[in-house]
Formats: C-alpha cells, structure tokens, sequence
C-alpha cells in the first residue's frame, strides 16, 4: 500500500487536463470579478486601476518571472498560462525556474485587496451584504488554494524546486 501511494504522490502531469485547467480560472474569475466589483463600490475609478494593474501583471510579471523558466512553457499548465506564454515570450532555461519568484510579490495585490476593500466597505456600511461578501471572498480565496494544492501543485513536474509550495510534505518530496 506505501509504494502505492508513492506511486501516487510521484504522479506529474506533462500537460493539465482542460478540466482542472477550467476549474482554477472559474476560481481566479471570481476573485478578480469582486475585486473589480468591490473597488468599482468604493470608486470607480478603483476598479479600472485594479483591472489594469491586474491585467498588466498577469499578462508581463507571471510570464516573465515565472512561465519563461517554467517545464509547462508552452504547454497546459495548471492556470493555462503557460500554453500562452509559450505564443508571446521565449523560453529560458528551466534551471533559473526560482530566480524570478521574488516578482511574484507584484502578483499578490490581485489577490489582497479586494479583502481589504471589501473590510473597508463592511466598516463603513456595517450592513449583512458586506459581511457575506467579505466572508465569501475569504472562502473563495482559501478555496483557491486548496484547489491549487490538490489539483495544481499536487501534480506539478516542478513542485519539488518550487519556492510557492509551501505545503510541501514528507509525502511529496
């Protein structure tokens, strides 16, 4: 049964299945669909600075500081950004995967302030709408990584040398 499940954990996907691949943007779709959302509440003008600066990030700063050194350049990776990046940017060497993680820092925001803006929205209108939402993004958030985790990262060729899983177990090394 132990070999069995190594076998099992040693699992490596050479391109994702268009399932999980769908799965994860329905996720990534909402969080940015409230982000945009939340920030267009509190001004519109927020909202068009989210987007841009989600778009500019997603379309520049993942590519080049993570896909371009990626195994899944070119290929369906666990978002499908690879298959993209693959069209628009050169591969690097594979061996420089981690040396661009630290930009990933630019990518974060995408994700962390729309909680912010939905926690500033709840204080001021204190109302059961924004407690929902806020609770609900928080949910998503979470669900996201969990999905990540399981169906992302889980079977990744680079999980092993990859600095963003740091859920790295005994298991899976």
């Amino acid at each position: 049964m132990e070999q069995r499940e190594k076998e099992k954990i040693e699992v490596c996907f050479q391109e994702y299945p268009k399932a999980f691949v769908l799965g994860r943007l329905l996720l990534l779709g909402i969080i940015f669909v409230s982000g945009a959302y939340t920030f267009y509440q509190l001004k519109v003008e927020l909202s068009f600075i989210y987007l841009f600066y989600s778009v500019l990030t997603i379309s520049l700063v993942l590519p080049l500081s993570r896909c371009v050194f990626c195994s899944y350049h070119g290929k369906l990776c666990n978002v499908g950004w690879g298959k993209i990046a693959g069209w628009v940017f050169p591969k690097k060497t594979e061996e420089n995967f981690t040396s661009g993680y630290d930009y990933m820092l630019f990518v974060y925001p995408i994700w962390f302030f729309p909680l912010l803006g939905s926690l500033v929205q709840l204080a001021r209108f204190k109302n059961l709408f924004w407690l929902v939402f806020s609770v609900g993004y928080i949910l998503i958030l979470v669900l996201e990584k969990v999905y990540l985790k399981n169906s992302g990262c889980r079977f990744c060729s680079q999980r092993k040398i990859c600095p963003g899983v740091p859920f790295k177990s005994e298991k899976a090394s």
